[in-house]
């Protein structure tokens, strides 16, 4: 909620100050989803070989000596002093394996948007070229917007600055120059 009012605010500002200023939209993430480069990894294994290299060896240790020391604890062999720390450690292990999901989803995360940087700027160049282009002073994300002029939509102009066509996008060529006349 304090990010919209934020969003909000700057855009009343924007619009306050530059009202003679063009202001457009666009969505950088769709953007950045549509690069081919970025349709051909499956998003859900980036970073799983950091993830199996790094985190699991610790995690499967971890798991073997919680094991282990549950076997030293329900001895009832050793001395109390003894099970006490050993439950004491226990517990401490327990609370590594609970979060061991957490730890895994961050380093996944990171990997995710370490691979996604050089794209994100490369839509930010073309963003910045588009703009330029077509005279924009500013370029907010869509989300900013509860109603904005679909003439102020930059995603077609900078898809076609990054050569990416639309899925259902027929070539422009095939399409008649205009409208014929309707006769009545």
């Amino acid at each position: 909620m304090k990010k919209s009012i934020a969003i909000f605010i700057t855009v009343l500002s924007l619009c306050a100050t530059a009202s003679a200023q063009k202001i457009g939209y666009i969505r950088v993430d769709d953007i950045v989803g549509m690069m081919p480069e970025v349709q051909k990894v499956n998003m859900d294994t980036v970073g799983q070989k950091f993830i199996q290299d790094s985190i699991l060896p610790r995690y499967n240790y971890i798991q073997s000596e919680y094991q282990r020391k549950l076997a030293d604890l329900n001895d009832t062999t050793k001395p109390a002093a003894i099970r006490a720390e050993v439950l004491k450690s226990l517990q401490e292990d327990k609370a590594e394996l609970d979060n061991a999901q957490n730890v895994i989803q961050q380093a996944q995360q990171y990997k995710q948007n370490e691979f996604l940087q050089p794209f994100y700027q490369k839509a930010q160049k073309a963003i910045d070229a588009v703009a330029k282009e077509k005279g924009y002073a500013y370029v907010l994300s869509k989300e900013a917007f509860i109603v904005a002029p679909e003439t102020d939509d930059l995603t077609l102009s900078v898809l076609a600055k990054l050569n990416i066509k639309l899925p259902n996008q027929a070539p422009q060529a095939a399409a008649p120059a205009t409208k014929p006349a309707v006769k009545n």
